[in-house]
């Protein structure tokens, strides 16, 4: 997993990455999502990434849904000048927050979204965006059943780690 940056500073306060996403995922700010995408674009350029990838993003969950990670894949996708496939994961059922899951449900709960992967992921390498990233359950479930699917190759990219704020245990 590549991360760009972290979403809280050491004093406690949130990073400049941090800001964005809180302003873009809580406030609807649309101008906050679009530096973050130019954020994570202009990262992305500076990576080694497998050759010829196709970009898509965790899918949001159905009864919240959020375009953070679709807007930070078309951003990908752009800088990078390779295809932008969105639909390549399907999310049939919305489940709990993972983030107000206890650590040891989480697996169970990613299992529980349903996720269905388009066959064109077959032979591909994949590159899967998403915003935050906490534990790494979902990405981790995704990677697994893209790969499983038959990707040739999946590297999961987050514009930020978070940190866990008390036991989920």
């Amino acid at each position: 997993m590549l991360v760009h940056g972290r979403y809280w500073n050491d004093d406690g306060n949130r990073s400049i990455v941090g800001e964005l996403i809180s302003a873009a995922k809580d406030g609807g700010d649309r101008r906050a999502a679009r530096e973050l995408a130019t954020r994570v674009g202009d990262w992305a350029a500076t990576l080694e990434l497998p050759d010829n990838p196709i970009v898509t993003a965790v899918p949001p969950n159905p009864a919240k849904p959020d375009h953070l990670a679709a807007t930070l894949a078309a951003a990908v996708a752009a800088t990078l000048e390779v295809p932008l496939v969105l639909d390549l994961i399907e999310r049939r059922f919305a489940t709990a927050r993972l983030r107000d899951t206890p650590i040891a449900e989480r697996v169970a709960v990613a299992d529980a979204a349903g996720y269905v992967v388009d066959p064109i992921a077959v032979g591909r390498n994949v590159l899967l965006l998403d915003d935050v990233v906490l534990t790494g359950t979902t990405l981790g479930h995704l990677a697994q059943l893209l790969r499983g699917e038959g990707a040739a190759s999946v590297t999961e990219l987050v514009a930020a780690r978070t940190r866990v704020r008390g036991p989920l245990s």
